[in-house]
């Protein structure tokens, strides 16, 4: 049975994922307009001083631009993705968008968080585990609602 208390929990849910899905999605505008700022603090991780390595490298330069400006396309995508299965929630309370929204989150960041611990870029892996905690508490406020065996939407 929907009770108030329920739906409130449901929108309040769909709304943190909602604004979590701005946030991933203004992440990788991040990624797309700080690249430069992004592969020099890589690169300060490892040791390598990026104006030497952008000169003597600068195929591999332009590989690890490319790969970065590829990562804050799929960023945003992802985040875009996000916006429209909350909206979607906050519409029809549907338990396939949430598990799909709840799969995708749980997939995303992550992974993502992985990649930044790999690259030891502190600033990123702060911003992603924000990303990622903001998700799970979204997903976590409506999670004994769509677990019911006697879902019945609406």
């Amino acid at each position: 049975m929907l009770t108030i208390k329920t739906l409130e929990n449901i929108k309040l849910g769909a709304k943190i994922t909602l604004f979590n899905g701005i946030y991933a999605a203004l992440v990788g505008i991040f990624y797309l307009g700080f690249f430069n700022f992004i592969l020099k603090t890589n690169m300060r991780a490892i040791d390598v001083v990026w104006q030497v390595f952008a000169k003597y490298n600068v195929e591999l330069n332009a590989l690890f631009i490319r790969l970065m400006i590829l990562k804050g396309i799929f960023i945003f995508a992802i985040g875009i993705f996000l916006i429209y299965l909350s909206y979607y929630i906050l519409k029809k309370k549907d338990k396939g968008t949430w598990a799909t929204l709840f799969i995708v989150g749980l997939l995303f960041w992550p992974s993502l968080l992985t990649f930044e611990a790999l690259d030891k870029n502190i600033y990123l892996i702060i911003a992603d585990l924000i990303g990622w905690i903001t998700f799970l508490i979204g997903m976590f406020i409506p999670f004994r609602y769509f677990m019911r065996e006697d879902f019945e939407g609406y």
